[in-house]
């Protein structure tokens, strides 16, 4: 499989943003744009090169025009970098950088995909999932529920990495006339970040949003006043949605709903909201553990199933038998975004041609 983003160009035209509804096209589309928004943004700086360059210009005495030059032509360059991998690779499927944040280590893009044809143009808020650092960490581990601005609890660490960057964002928006609607992603901790800002940039023009192994971020009461679309992807044995909290909670919950007794569902929905706390919002979108080899059109994961809103029993038997033949590998081999955007590539090519 190739690394390059937006493999399949015939897909990214005029995607169906007039209707909200789940699409197998936006799908891969916003699968790709929250893999791409892991690479390096131009607004991020690589402060340690920096630091180490201009440190050691002063020590050798250089002059202050000197380090000044050097200042500019180091960021100059890191931002050209920068610049050409991120661009190159959206500019292939007609979108155009707008925007990039990157504030205590919360990382997003905002993109214009342009108008064409009979196709409007959209944009696309994406944000980045978690990465092997300090900060990122701390963020996930930060998982006490606080009241939430406007009502509701959310997950501390989640909350606090969104509003780094969340008047930057909000000031862009209110300032754009253009009247296109906005598409929200991310994948893991962009995941959370997503559904963080669909709750507080919650407008008719939020067109929906997608995410990729997110993770629960609050509670009901958080979600209740958001009407945006919210498709929550999760690919066959993915841990990280099954977090906080433990996996377990869920399958207590659904055996109690199972005991033939008026007031059992009424139980567990209050257990849930009570004594659990963290809730999932939006339509899960359920992928198949199909092996990674090719149909007799040359299209991956053959026998791949895309399930909206399926049972949980079904959900387990695809999750069990993926974890005990893995020996539990599968919890974090799924969770990589590149695996969910080929997933999708895979479908939506299927569907296409048929």
């Amino acid at each position: 499989m190739s690394n390059e983003y937006f493999s399949d160009s015939t897909l990214v035209k005029a995607p169906p943003i007039k209707r909200a509804a789940y699409s197998d096209r936006t799908a891969w589309i916003m699968a790709e744009l929250s893999r791409l928004v892991y690479d390096t943004l131009p607004c991020e700086q690589k402060i340690e090169d920096l630091f180490a360059e201009i440190t050691a210009s002063v020590k050798s005495g250089e002059s202050k025009d000197t380090v000044q030059a050097l200042i500019k032509k180091a960021l100059q360059k890191d931002s050209a970098s920068s610049v050409q991998g991120i661009e190159q690779a959206l500019h292939k499927a007609n979108f155009e950088l707008l925007e990039c944040y990157s504030e205590g280590g919360t990382e997003a893009f905002l993109a214009k995909l342009s108008s064409k044809d009979n196709f409007d143009g959209m944009l696309i808020l994406a944000f980045r999932g978690t990465q092997p650092s300090i900060k990122d960490v701390h963020t996930d581990v930060k998982m006490d529920l606080i009241p939430a601005p406007q009502g509701g609890q959310v997950h501390k660490g989640f909350l606090e990495a969104y509003n780094l960057v969340a008047q930057q964002i909000s000031t862009f928006l209110q300032k754009d006339d253009s009247g296109l609607p906005v598409y929200i992603t991310g994948h893991s901790l962009g995941g959370a970040l997503a559904m963080v800002a669909t709750r507080y940039l919650e407008s008719d023009s939020v067109g929906a949003t997608y995410t990729y192994g997110c993770p629960r971020v609050a509670d009901d009461e958080f979600y209740a006043k958001i009407k945006t679309p919210v498709y929550r992807i999760v690919n066959a044995a993915d841990i990280v949605p099954r977090v906080p909290l433990g996996y377990s909670i869920t399958i207590v919950l659904n055996l109690i709903r199972l005991i033939p007794f008026n007031g059992t569902r009424w139980l567990s929905e209050w257990l849930r909201k009570h004594v659990v706390g963290y809730t999932h919002y939006g339509t899960l979108v359920f992928l198949s553990a199909a092996p990674n080899v090719a149909d007799d059109q040359g299209v991956l994961y053959k026998g791949l199933k895309v399930k909206q809103s399926p049972d949980f029993f079904w959900r387990m038997s695809v999750v069990v038998p993926r974890w005990v033949n893995t020996l539990g590998k599968a919890g974090a081999n799924d969770h990589r975004i590149f695996e969910y955007s080929q997933k999708l590539l895979a479908y939506a090519q299927r569907r296409n041609r048929l």
